[in-house]
């Protein structure tokens, strides 16, 4: 039954305008949700992204999560009772996160920090600005990590240390917040090559590396993580879970990078 525009539940996808995000925003809409879609530095692929997606899209927010005046500003804006969605939420999805590499010892603080306060510190403080939407409408909080949470990736310490802290704040919301809110986490593997870094062109040594540390002998695609979220926001009964969508890699013991 096709809900109507009124009655269909809301998300608010950060990063959702892009790669896994744009993938999540997409099937999210297309399963009934209306979703906000939140960009930093993509805003013509997230205007084309609403456009594509009509109704089913509340509205595009653009905010550095990084700043803790822009992540209030947007909670202010997504539950606002007079704003298009009447203030109303039942998904967060946390997707956006930075991906940052550099040798340990070349790299300082200030780096640290920047790298915790998007990937982080931002999913904690928006979930805590956005816990009285998410308990009225008796929602769920889906946390985007990757298996750097769970392997230790050379080159990676900032980024493996924050997915981490992540995880943990997962299973730690998923008590705080419990019976009102469910809070589930998904780390997806390698689901697309980085674009911007020529180590992983096509038929490099790195990507050969990747593909045989992965027991499905494939990546995987921003619609495999894309599907997972959807079953964590329609699964009732199951929280505090990580559900890792990497093609079998970390059953393995596969740790060659992303």
């Amino acid at each position: 039954m096709e809900l109507s525009e009124h009655s269909a539940p809301i998300a608010l996808v950060t990063g959702g305008a892009v790669r896994v995000g744009r993938a999540i925003t997409t099937a999210l809409a297309g399963a009934g949700y209306r979703v906000w879609l939140h960009y930093y530095r993509s805003e013509a692929a997230a205007r084309e992204l609403a456009t594509a997606l009509g109704a089913g899209c509340v509205g595009t927010i653009q905010a550095d999560l990084a700043a803790e005046a822009a992540r209030a500003s947007l909670a202010k804006q997504v539950v606002d009772a007079s704003g298009p969605a009447g203030g109303r939420l039942d998904l967060l999805v946390n997707s956006a996160a930075s991906f940052e590499r550099g040798e340990f010892t070349a790299r300082g603080d200030d780096d640290l920090r920047r790298v915790l306060e998007v990937n982080l510190v931002a999913p904690v403080s928006l979930t805590r600005a956005l816990v009285p939407a998410l308990v009225a409408a008796r929602g769920s909080v889906v946390n985007i990590l990757d298996v750097a949470a769970l392997q230790p990736w050379r080159g990676y310490l900032d980024h493996c240390t924050a997915k981490a802290g992540l995880l943990m704040a997962t299973k730690a919301l998923a008590v705080e917040l419990a019976p009102a809110v469910r809070v589930n986490g998904v780390a997806p593997g390698t689901v697309a090559w980085p674009e911007e870094d020529p180590r992983f062109a096509e038929g490099s040594e790195i990507r050969a590396r990747i593909l045989r540390a992965i027991p499905l002998r494939r990546i995987g695609t921003p619609e495999d993580v894309a599907e997972t979220v959807l079953f964590l926001a329609r699964s009732s009964f199951v929280s505090g879970q990580v559900i890792a969508v990497d093609g079998g890699r970390l059953a393995a013991g596969g740790v060659a990078g992303v």
